[in-house]
C-alpha cells in the first residue's frame, strides 16, 4: 500500500512539473485557434451534407418506380 502511495505521489508531482512546461495559449491565440476549428467543422458538415444530398438524389433516380 506503501508503494502505491508512493507511485502516486511521484506520478503527481511529475504531472505537475510537465504542466509548467505547457506552452498555454493566450486570448488572442485562443480565439484564433477556436475560429478555425469552427470553420473547419462547419466546412467539413457542408461538403458531407453536399455529399449525402447527392447520393439521395442518385438512389432515387436509381430505385425510381
Amino acid at each position: 500500500m506503501k508503494k502505491l502511495l508512493r507511485n502516486l505521489f511521484v506520478f503527481l508531482k511529475n504531472v505537475r512539473r510537465d504542466l509548467k512546461k505547457v506552452h498555454w495559449p493566450n486570448r488572442r491565440e485562443l480565439t484564433t485557434y477556436t475560429a478555425i476549428v469552427l470553420i473547419s467543422v462547419a466546412v467539413v458538415g457542408a461538403i458531407i451534407w453536399v455529399v449525402d444530398l447527392g447520393y439521395q438524389q442518385l438512389l432515387t433516380l436509381i430505385l425510381r418506380d
